[in-house]
């Protein structure tokens, strides 16, 4: 995981009864946001993992986390705020994320700051996946991206 600059956490815990959890990161380093993740516990084959609008997990069913995350004037068509690319789990369960964006921050207060939002693990390949509460829907772990200062990364995962 990135080491330098402002490091909110994520972690992720399970949800509508899986096992999976995760543990993800995100560093400001210039004009770009690294992004380090490792999940465990998911079905083999490719998972969307979102940014979602609302930082709350609390739902059964991650539900509370909204719709996923999309910043006020956006282009109409373009990719979401909160799109982070696919996970591929292989046969022990595991998964790995190292990306940048350009198109996030970290600790800013602007409007694509990511602290305060929630990331969820999502069954399948989703493209479009729907706010349903009550309901087992598929969004397997939920976590709230929150300031990391003085926290022991080893100790949370």
């Amino acid at each position: 995981m990135p080491e330098s600059g402002p490091m909110p956490v994520a972690k992720l815990t399970p949800k509508n009864g899986s096992t999976v959890r995760g543990l993800i990161s995100f560093t400001q380093r210039g004009d770009k946001v690294a992004i380090a993740g490792n999940f465990v516990e998911l079905f083999p084959g490719t998972h969307s993992l979102y940014i979602h609008a609302v930082g709350n997990c609390g739902s059964p069913n991650a539900a509370s986390a909204g719709p996923v995350w999309n910043i006020v004037g956006a282009q109409a068509g373009s990719k979401r705020t909160g799109d982070l690319p696919e996970l591929t789990a292989g046969s022990e369960g595991r998964a790995e994320l190292q990306t940048s964006s350009a198109v996030l921050s970290v600790g800013t207060g602007k409007p694509n700051d990511v602290i305060g939002h929630a990331v969820v693990i999502h069954a399948a390949v989703d493209p479009d996946p729907k706010v349903e509460f009550g309901v087992r829907n598929g969004w397997l772990a939920c976590g709230v991206i929150e300031r990391s200062e003085g926290l022991d990364l080893k100790k949370l995962f």
